[in-house]
């Protein structure tokens, strides 16, 4: 009965971390006002990266934070903590520190940091406590909670925006000490892991298929961010609303999210890793109508909730599969890899590839962007489905 409790502990503070996990969403609606008001004398390009920083000091983080369990020098416990804490120190940071550039990046520095150190790690306790049919429950629970979480962080944000300072964003990280506090008391003190390596116990090696689903987040990740750091330049392109706006049109994102992450379960066994192509496809639908209705904030919604849904249904596969694939002396390694390194570089590398080839091409429009990465996802859908429908033909046969 006390296991019991305790499991169902544990899920509850799984899922309120899983509430704070787009919190870098947070920060997307004040790009326009950012770059245009606070810091003009910056290329769009400069902003785009420099937001985007989160995205690579989490694969760095994230690394680091898998070594150190991994080796037995910090407990999955202490980086979940440690990674809330640096996110917290985020808001009270920007509220000393926010007249200058390079205190942006700083900013962006920490809140990268604590995603890298907490998300991977929070997976990974997820992957060691549970069985594999409560993992798929979670699983798609888990980015129900994630996207409704990043509904109510957006809004706020663009809220704080408009209202308030333009690192309203910013100060909505220090909404997560109350998840620090509940972490604190009911993630279990994992030190096994320590155990197994002063002991010699020989660390499972990752297969290759973790590789590979990795690399689909990452892939994924880049044509999905496409959305975030275009929005509200989008949005004020077409006369069609400001940093509120911006706020708005995220919350839809993800409400998109939350829908389809509570049908995860049910759909996930029927679909399979049919999913992938879907994704893209559905990326590709919703792209091309962002170009072709610039000026309706209508379909500017519908396309947004489109796109939010893929959120949901394509990385709770990848991870899902992963898990299957691990065990704890190696899922601090795949959640790394799953968690932080594939989205993270994917988000980071999204604006400086996709921004500007599109740039180059076709210059500051954001219809022409959004047309162009819909056009190369309908091209990855083909490519997806042709290979996992090989792959299931393959396995049918023998």
């Amino acid at each position: 009965m006390a296991e019991k409790q305790h499991n169902k502990a544990l899920m509850r503070t799984i899922l309120l971390i899983a509430l704070v996990q787009m919190i870098h969403a947070a920060t997307m609606p004040g790009i326009n006002i950012i770059a245009t008001e606070v810091f003009p004398q910056y290329s769009l390009q400069t902003i785009q990266t420099a937001m985007s920083l989160p995205g690579v000091l989490s694969v760095f983080s994230g690394f680091a934070a898998a070594m150190l369990v991994r080796y037995g020098i910090c407990s999955k416990r202490f980086m979940v903590l440690a990674g809330l804490l640096l996110i917290v120190l985020t808001g009270v940071t920007v509220i000393i520190l926010n007249t200058r550039f390079w205190q942006l990046c700083i900013v962006n520095v920490l809140l990268g940091l604590g995603m890298g150190a907490f998300i991977p790690s929070a997976q990974s306790i997820t992957f060691d406590n549970f069985d594999q049919e409560t993992r798929q429950f979670i699983t798609g629970v888990q980015f129900s909670f994630i996207n409704g979480g990043g509904i109510i962080l957006s809004l706020l944000a663009g809220f704080l925006i408009a209202e308030l300072v333009w690192y309203g964003g910013y100060m909505v990280t220090l909404l997560v000490t109350p998840v620090l506090i509940v972490s604190f008391i009911n993630i279990p003190k994992d030190e096994k892991m320590k155990s197994a390596v002063k002991g010699g116990i020989i660390k499972t090696k990752l297969p290759t298929a973790v590789y590979y689903y990795a690399f689909l987040s990452f892939l994924f990740m880049i044509f999905f961010n496409v959305l975030g750091v275009n929005l509200s330049t989008h949005l004020a392109a077409g006369n069609i609303g400001d940093s509120a706006t911006a706020g708005i049109a995220s919350a839809i994102l993800m409400a998109g999210g939350v829908i389809f992450g509570f049908s995860f379960t049910k759909l996930s066994p029927v679909i399979r890793d049919y999913i992938f192509p879907l994704a893209f496809l559905v990326l590709f639908v919703a792209f091309t109508l962002l170009n072709l209705f610039s000026e309706s904030l209508f379909v500017t919604f519908v396309s947004m909730f489109m796109s939010g849904s893929t959120l949901s249904l394509f990385v709770p596969r990848c991870v899902f599969n992963v898990s299957n694939l691990t065990d704890p002396t190696n899922s601090a390694t795949a959640t790394m890899l799953i968690a932080s390194v594939a989205p993270g570089s994917g988000t980071f590398l999204s604006p400086i590839i996709m921004t500007n080839i599109t740039y180059a091409i076709g210059g500051h429009s954001t219809r022409f962007r959004f047309q162009f990465s819909a056009f190369v996802c309908l091209v990855i859908a083909v490519i997806l489905f042709a290979y996992h429908h090989s792959k299931e033909k393959a396995v049918v046969k023998t």
